[in-house]
């Protein structure tokens, strides 16, 4: 096979991280967190995940806090586009920057399924309702930014066993 056929080939691979890695980190924008109740099974809130990130206050009731796991697991995608870049501006020759970029992506991905774990929920820990019986549960949002980020590494570590070949 060619030089350039090869080249392009990895370029393919990088552009489909990439984006991948793009739409992790805009599942920020969709429902990440559902707060029901555990008697009666009911949502009473679906949280987005600037939401669950940065805080969120229902007037005089704050039912997100910052969280900083959540605002890592955002950050984790986003550093691995960026190596993912350094790599398609062949800054570096070596493989090092695509295991970095897998390694990543995976940590990202496991945190997008911990999302409602790491939210600090406020609106759970009042006593003056019923909503002390609350539980956390995943949302859409989280559940595509974990398959997204994991794709993306899926997708590079295809690259470098391909490579090989």
């Amino acid at each position: 096979m060619s030089k350039k056929k090869q080249t392009l080939k990895a370029c393919v691979y990088y552009w489909l991280a990439a984006l991948l890695s793009v739409a992790a980190i805009f599942m920020i924008f969709l429902p990440n967190v559902k707060l029901y109740g555990l008697i009666s099974e009911t949502v009473h809130y679906t949280g987005n995940g600037l939401n669950a990130v940065f805080g969120y206050s229902d007037g005089s009731l704050s039912v997100f806090s910052f969280s900083i796991m959540n605002l890592i697991t955002y950050v984790l995608p986003l550093a691995a586009l960026v190596l993912i870049a350094l790599k398609m501006a062949k800054v570096a020759k070596s493989n090092l920057l695509d295991i970095f970029a897998i390694i990543l992506l995976i940590v990202g991905g496991v945190f997008f399924f911990l999302i409602p774990t790491f939210a600090i929920s406020e609106y759970a820990n009042t006593a003056n309702t019923l909503v002390h019986t609350m539980d956390k549960n995943l949302a859409v949002g989280t559940i595509l930014g974990g398959i997204f980020s994991i794709l993306g590494a899926v997708v590079l570590c295809l690259k470098l066993v391909l490579k090989r070949k």
